[in-house]
């Protein structure tokens, strides 16, 4: 669920889904005591009553499911994912039957059993065989699937085209190395005035975007079990050292050290940065909340060390899960609601086109071009079933979709993924405010804090 500026919502993969709780409402959480009763099912995530246009949406769909399934007991609610209270929720019997949580978190749920295993509806219901096979993999486990990926995100370059344009830059032909990105963003402050490359520094979001910026480089922020952190390499401090000399040396950094999500999505939207690291779906927020102009926004893959490398993307987003105590009936229409509202769009020309409908009458973008939850052959189906529909500007995330098909995806890390991100965004800050700041050091140093965290 996406909701307004709030701006850990455009770039955090918890918050850009609107999956923060809030509060609980009157429910019996959603298991049924008596296997052989009515199945009883509670969903999870309504949109707030002040999101009208999506609360619209989901109720529309909430009642459709009930006419599919007359034999279900369906309430809903706007509770959802919170970190803090999860388990204690869990323990008391409170928990949606379905509701999202972010990839950050789904590794260590599925180890200490907090979810179902769905493997039989989703093989029984042909879930899986639709998905991006990438992505199955990350609610995998010794062969059993924990969950359904219905939202996911890769890291690119955000780019302003319109001050590309102005600084003799080929909008079309953006920046696919580290080096070019330089020389571009030199080029931007020093023919525009306006700083060609910012980087969002607080609130988690700087060790985010860092960790992209290093896996580009072929690091990783931890090992594939998660249990190991591996940033205290090369690829990170080559990551810093370009911020520093672009700050430093160059002066086409944004010397704010302290910038929010909302700083930047400010200062890019007014024509004060070129180019920053982020998600194709900061499209929505600078075109629907800020005023920018959809036409100027571009998005490109990640760049890369040397040219001619396949770009490396992290990638986050939202899986749906059910709640470890639920019943294999309460399972399968758990399984079936998730179906309906997240994958009926990829599988039925009437219901893509019904949802670009709604979407494009609430003046929301329709289909902004990311990393597809389905297979390449669903998505590009999709595509074409709502072509006169898409109100996006896809010519303009060319550079992006021409290097969809050889990026490699690396996923958040499993486990403990934000407090990782906090032991870097210090890191960051230094850089960019301390021109004498020791990367090394101050690299190492929030590598043993970060292991220190998962060690707990």
């Amino acid at each position: 669920m996406k909701r307004p500026l709030r701006i850990r919502g455009w770039v955090g993969a918890a918050a850009l889904l609107g999956l923060a709780s809030t509060g609980l409402t009157a429910c019996s959480g959603g298991a049924s005591p008596d296997p052989t009763g009515p199945v009883e099912i509670v969903i999870g995530n309504q949109p707030a009553a002040t999101e009208t246009a999506r609360l619209a949406q989901f109720n529309a769909l909430v009642e459709t499911f009930k006419k599919d399934h007359p034999t279900y007991v369906v309430t809903t609610t706007e509770d959802g994912w919170d970190a803090q209270t999860f388990s204690a929720r869990l323990a008391a019997g409170d928990l949606p039957t379905v509701m999202g949580v972010p990839f950050t978190e789904i590794r260590g749920l599925i180890e200490r059993k907090q979810v179902a295993d769905i493997t039989d509806a989703v093989d029984q219901l042909g879930v899986t065989a639709k998905l991006n096979p990438q992505l199955v993999d990350l609610v995998s486990a010794d062969g059993r699937s924990y969950g359904v990926p219905t939202m996911a995100y890769a890291m690119g370059l955000v780019y302003n085209r319109a001050l590309f344009t102005a600084a003799g830059l080929d909008p079309d032909s953006p920046p696919a190395t580290w080096d070019e990105v330089r020389t571009a963003a030199k080029t931007i402050h020093d023919k525009t005035g306006a700083y060609g490359f910012a980087q969002v520094t607080t609130d988690n979001q700087g060790g985010w975007v860092l960790g992209a910026e290093a896996a580009s480089r072929g690091g990783s922020l931890v090992n594939d079990k998660g249990d190991q952190i591996t940033f205290d390499d090369s690829a990170t401090t080559d990551a810093l050292r370009l911020i520093h000399d672009m700050r430093w040396t160059d002066a086409s950094m944004s010397p704010n050290g302290l910038m929010a999500a909302l700083d930047l999505a400010q200062a890019f939207a007014g024509r004060q940065v070129g180019m920053f690291v982020l998600q194709s779906d900061a499209y929505r927020p600078l075109t629907e909340q800020l005023g920018f102009p959809g036409s100027d926004f571009g998005f490109a893959a990640m760049p890369t060390a040397t040219a001619g490398q396949a770009p490396v993307t992290l990638s986050g987003g939202n899986i749906e899960v059910v709640r470890p105590d639920a019943s294999p009936a309460q399972v399968k229409a758990a399984v079936e609601w998730v179906q309906l509202s997240a994958l009926a769009k990829y599988e039925s020309k009437d219901a893509a086109q019904a949802d670009a409908k709604a979407l494009a009458t609430q003046g929301s973008a329709v289909a902004i071009p990311g990393l597809p939850v389905v297979t390449s052959a669903a998505y590009d189906q999709y595509l074409s079933w709502i072509s006169d529909l898409n109100n996006v500007p896809l010519a303009n995330f060319r550079p992006y979709l021409d290097k969809v098909a050889e990026q490699k995806v690396q996923s958040e890390p499993p486990v403990k993924g934000q407090d990782i991100y906090a032991t870097l965004d210090p890191v960051v800050q230094a850089v960019i405010t301390d021109q004498n700041a020791d990367i090394g050091t101050l690299v190492s140093d929030a590598a043993k804090k970060a292991q220190a965290v998962l060690s707990r």
